[in-house]
């Protein structure tokens, strides 16, 4: 009789489990979505999943440090951040149907004041990311010296510019060193003629770059330098025949470079940091290049997010928008100033903390950017029923990455959300 009870119990499971999979609607059966996150989506965990309950199609190869990808911002400048990483998804919007977009950086918390919030307002102007083009060969001694070299020699830089480089959102570099970091000079000594992958170890990291053949040394310079090399590293064209890899402080700062069998040729070097010094164009097109007024050396964060969200509307008019709003907590729970007598979670404390502070500005910020464009809202924070009361079971201390039953509720509550169609300012 026991052993039939067994048998009988695994039976109604098996009932029950197959009942739920047939019940589960797949509710965006034959559509696409995509994600322009940083590390809360480049691991694909939770937007597997969500494509599995909802029946959607989802490409984690296409998305996993390509993307989205860990480490990077919205800043303008990064090649690799939101802006540049939203050029990436519009080009493959000729073979891939692109169905439904969803944009999220907590990383932007950095331009977040936590009294004012973010600097500019909605009526900054909407910019954004062009090419970028290192205007001088070699690096200056400091940024005084490049910004002061930038402003003395705009006009003629300008007038001198190739005519096909005179477009919206371009960038005109100046490197500059850095003494109080470490970096790594890299020369190219010789081109690959038929390309292929070359080895480049980063510190701890090892990664594979596929470097294209018949290239000249300046635009294998070009390329190598805009080349993602992992969270905290940077990669700056010096202008001449080398570009600089480096850590954003000296922990691990080695690079080291095999170039397989693609006969390309490096001289790796130790060096000071190179950094930047941008210029960046405002004007609406060529018309504007030579108006010296429409160059600065800051673009707002609202500026990027107006021409981000423009230019997806612009260049995906069926897609179908959504600023995705997560679960979002970084801080050590088990710290003293955090806990009430009982140990659990002092909420008036953590809301008096600066990261919290920060996160809600930039949060009010993004909700103000999605309502101006008519925007979706996937505010998975809200409805998760992630809180202080359990964050234990969703987070680890001091990570804001949740652990994988936060990125199970994550795809569940987003299911839920599909599902019953409530969501908020979506088109």
């Amino acid at each position: 009789m026991r052993e039939l009870s067994r048998f009988a119990l695994l039976a109604t499971v098996i009932m029950v489990c197959s009942t739920n999979l047939v019940a589960q609607e797949k509710i965006l059966q034959g559509k696409t979505f995509w994600t322009l996150f940083d590390s809360l989506g480049d691991t694909n965990d939770w937007q597997n999943r969500f494509s599995e309950l909802s029946g959607c199609t989802f490409y984690p190869k296409l998305n996993r440090r390509h993307l989205s990808y860990g480490g990077t911002n919205s800043a303008p400048q990064t090649m690799n951040g939101t802006l540049g990483r939203a050029k990436l998804l519009v080009a493959l919007k000729d073979s891939l149907p692109i169905d439904i977009v969803m944009i999220s950086n907590t990383n932007d918390i950095a331009f977040a004041d936590p009294e004012k919030g973010v600097e500019g307002s909605i009526e900054d102007r909407p910019w954004m990311q062009g090419s970028k083009r290192t205007v001088h060969k070699g690096c200056f001694a400091s940024e005084d010296d490049a910004r002061a070299y930038g402003k003395k020699n705009l006009r003629k830089i300008l007038r001198s510019s190739p005519v096909d480089s005179r477009a919206a959102g371009n960038m005109l570099v100046f490197p500059y060193f850095n003494p109080g970091h470490i970096g790594n000079r890299i020369e190219v000594v010789k081109p690959s003629a038929k390309g292929g992958d070359v080895n480049f170890q980063i510190g701890r990291n090892r990664l594979k770059v596929n470097v294209p053949g018949g290239m000249d040394s300046e635009r294998t310079r070009i390329w190598l330098a805009s080349q993602f090399y992992g969270a905290g590293w940077t990669a700056v064209d010096n202008g001449d025949d080398s570009f600089t890899i480096s850590y954003c402080y000296d922990k691990d700062n080695k690079v080291s470079v095999d170039p397989l069998d693609t006969g390309l040729e490096l001289i790796v070097s130790e060096t000071p940091e190179v950094k930047e010094y941008i210029l960046f164009f405002t004007g609406r097109d060529a018309s504007d290049w030579k108006d010296v007024r429409c160059w600065t050396e800051h673009v707002s964060l609202w500026s990027c997010y107006k021409g981000l969200m423009e230019y997806l509307q612009s260049n995906l008019p069926d897609a179908q928008i959504f600023w995705f709003f997560p679960s979002y907590y970084n801080f050590d729970f088990e710290a003293p100033e955090f806990l009430t007598r009982d140990g659990k979670i002092d909420k008036d404390a953590y809301c008096r903390s600066e990261k919290y502070l920060r996160w809600r500005k930039l949060s009010e910020m993004q909700r103000e950017i999605a309502a101006r464009y008519g925007a979706g809202i996937l505010d998975i924070g809200k409805l998760s029923g992630i809180s202080l009361d359990n964050i234990r079971v969703y987070y680890k201390p001091k990570d804001p990455h949740p652990l994988k039953a936060g990125y199970d509720r994550w795809a569940s509550t987003l299911y839920e959300i599909f599902k019953s169609g409530n969501r908020e300012c979506s088109k």
